[in-house]
């Protein structure tokens, strides 16, 4: 803890702005340190002979402007600067095309469990060989928090991987070969198609609709080219946003279990959600493999991730994790267990709810009529379909020239290159860069749209 007091200014302004700009000042000026503890509220008021309640109005203020993070039952901590730019820019260029989270000052959480780890001693045991499977109490965590996103699991069935990506790659490689084809959503997650790439996989994209994958559509896919296996997103579909209802999941997985397939279900927005939709998965649980990562909740740079298999692939699950890394890292895995129990996880849950929501308001008011509606749910991108007439490439340069870096086609998969579109990611910006960029691209459709009609 730090005895900071600040000098506050007699410019007319109230006190608990004076208290924000001196904190902001000192900051700057290397006063005060990020990662510093500031006093207790109650004593930092009777040190300034303020009432208790204008302090707590201070150190909210600090805390929306984001000086400062507060800790239950730790305190409140100067935040440190992110090892990112904090803005989203470089060289004036606003990143569009990188789905990271918003920044919620999830750094400083993490960091304070470091340190518990480190004070504890506990550094070296996570620093060894540990089971395959990750340890039985960060499974048990895990299906803790799993449990929040009314997601049953049984630990014995859970697997910890170094990240969704890891994951998807061991669960794809028991159920598909080289030169297999795997079925997907028209578009899907680019990380899918690098995989396919590396290791391949023919990926053949089903029609989908604002409700996700059509099912007589899907049923044919699997009729006509013998597919055993289906990845997809039902709920925050990357690149398109849609969510898909509880009557479309029932078909989906129906016609999966009528092929006798498997599907890999990729959950990684579930957690914007206060009840999430009840997953595909738990309607087949026996083909199918569940995977929900903490990138987005929480960071990317953790790669922890769980997955949940049937109750055949257990073995040989296990022995894909030992092939293709040992074990998830451990330490970070014991991050994100603390996070669970201690709360901080939940606090970056709802902090990001905020932000996505915040986002997409910024997104609607900027592109209104040519985005489609917003799901139930705020999430950290948002689809925007080729307007008529429109070359996606030239968008995306015509954008580039403007200083807005957007998705290259190669980022997707599509089956009908019709109804091409980018999607634009709301997380990474500033929420000032972030309506800069936006207003700028509504420009450019805009200036196409007057030429068109010349």
């Amino acid at each position: 803890m730090t005895d900071w007091v600040p000098s506050l200014t007699s410019d007319g302004s109230p006190r608990y702005v004076a208290f924000v700009q001196a904190l902001e000042a000192d900051i700057a000026a290397g006063r005060v340190k990020p990662g510093m503890r500031l006093l207790p509220q109650r004593e930092m008021a009777q040190r300034l002979a303020l009432s208790v309640g204008t302090v707590s109005k201070a150190y909210a203020e600090a805390e929306s402007r984001g000086l400062t993070s507060g800790e239950v039952g730790r305190g409140t901590f100067v935040r440190r600067r992110r090892s990112r730019n904090g803005d989203g820019a470089s060289d004036g260029n606003v990143n569009l095309a990188l789905n990271v989270p918003p920044y919620t000052g999830e750094d400083e959480a993490i960091s304070a469990v470091l340190a518990d780890i480190a004070a504890e001693g506990e550094m070296a045991n996570l620093l060894d060989y540990l089971p395959h499977q990750g340890t039985r109490p960060h499974r048990e965590a895990a299906t803790m928090w799993l449990a929040s996103l009314s997601v049953n699991a049984d630990p014995n069935h859970l697997f910890i991987t170094n990240g969704g990506q890891h994951a998807l790659s061991v669960a794809l490689g028991m159920v598909a070969s080289p030169g297999d084809i795997v079925l997907t959503e028209t578009f899907t997650y680019s990380g899918m198609i690098a995989l396919a790439a590396q290791n391949g996989y023919r990926l053949r994209g089903v029609a989908t609709d604002a409700q996700g994958l059509v099912p007589d559509a899907l049923d044919r896919a699997f009729g006509e080219t013998g597919a055993r296996a289906l990845f997809c997103m039902p709920t925050l579909q990357t690149p398109t946003g849609s969510v898909m209802p509880e009557d479309r999941r029932d078909a989906v997985a129906e016609i999966v279990a009528k092929h006798k397939a498997y599907l890999l279900e990729d959950d990684a927005y579930a957690f914007l959600f206060t009840t999430p939709p009840r997953t595909v998965s738990s309607r087949i649980p026996d083909r199918s493999f569940y995977v929900v990562s903490f990138a987005k909740c929480l960071a990317p740079g953790l790669r922890i991730a769980v997955m949940i298999t049937p109750e055949a692939f257990r073995d040989r699950c296990n022995n894909g994790l030992r092939a293709t890394g040992w074990m998830a890292t451990p330490l970070m895995a014991e991050v994100v267990t603390r996070l669970i129990h201690n709360g901080g996880l939940g606090e970056q849950v709802k902090r990001k709810r905020e932000k996505a929501a915040i986002r997409n308001a910024i997104a609607s008011r900027a592109l209104g009529g040519w985005l489609p509606p917003p799901s139930s749910q705020p999430g950290f991108h948002r689809w925007l379909p080729l307007p008529a007439g429109r070359m996606l490439n030239g968008l995306i340069t015509q954008a580039a020239q403007a200083g807005i870096t957007l998705a290259p086609p190669g980022a997707l998969q599509q089956v009908d290159r019709g109804t091409l579109g980018v999607r634009l990611c709301l997380g990474h910006p500033s929420e000032a860069n972030l309506e800069r960029a936006l207003a700028e691209l509504r420009r450019i459709l805009e200036m196409a749209e007057a030429i068109s009609f010349v």
